[in-house]
């Protein structure tokens, strides 16, 4: 009897220990559900701005590319858009701060063919894709403010149209 209290005593242990496990388990389990939340929360704009930096050449008009990315699965409207109804993708810079925005020029879009409905064919964005700016920077540190207006779909729905503000760095050297 004495062997088998042991054992039972050992037995406890064990499902003390497994208890405990669980219950950390459920903590992580926690964690992992707040994380995505957080990430998911972070990730509904659907496009990012990649160009966080551009060094130019003071009092000159230069040409700089502003780099974005549409999140996989994703696609917004071009810049021309094939139908009037639809948003299309609009980058509104500032000319502040000793920087002077001469221009943009959009990319072509590419056809991305609808799967719901009558099959349309849309002209959009897709991964990643530049905008081309003319800029003049004046000598020193400078930042390039704005903002990208668009409207990001999937295969099934459009999303609510966002802006993404836009800050650049430009040093001019």
């Amino acid at each position: 009897m004495q062997g088998l209290g042991i054992r039972k005593q050992g037995l406890g242990r064990r499902c003390g220990y497994v208890v405990l496990g669980l219950s950390l388990c459920g903590v992580l389990g926690a964690q992992e559900i707040q994380l995505g939340e957080a990430r998911a929360a972070a990730h509904k704009g659907h496009v990012t701005l990649l160009s966080d930096g551009v060094t130019l050449s003071p009092a000159k008009v230069q040409t700089v590319e502003l780099r974005f990315r549409v999140e996989p699965g994703f696609h917004i409207n071009s810049h021309t858009p094939k139908d009037e109804l639809l948003i299309p993708t609009e980058l509104k810079l500032d000319s502040a701060n000793g920087v002077a925005v001469l221009g943009e020029q959009y990319p072509a879009g590419t056809p991305f063919r609808l799967t719901v409905g009558n099959g349309e064919t849309l002209d959009v964005y897709q991964g990643e894709f530049r905008v081309t700016v003319k800029l003049s920077a004046a000598q020193g540190a400078s930042l390039l403010t704005g903002s990208l207006r668009y409207q990001a779909c999937d295969n099934a729905a459009c999303f609510p149209p966002k802006t993404l503000p836009v800050k650049v760095a430009l040093s001019g050297r």
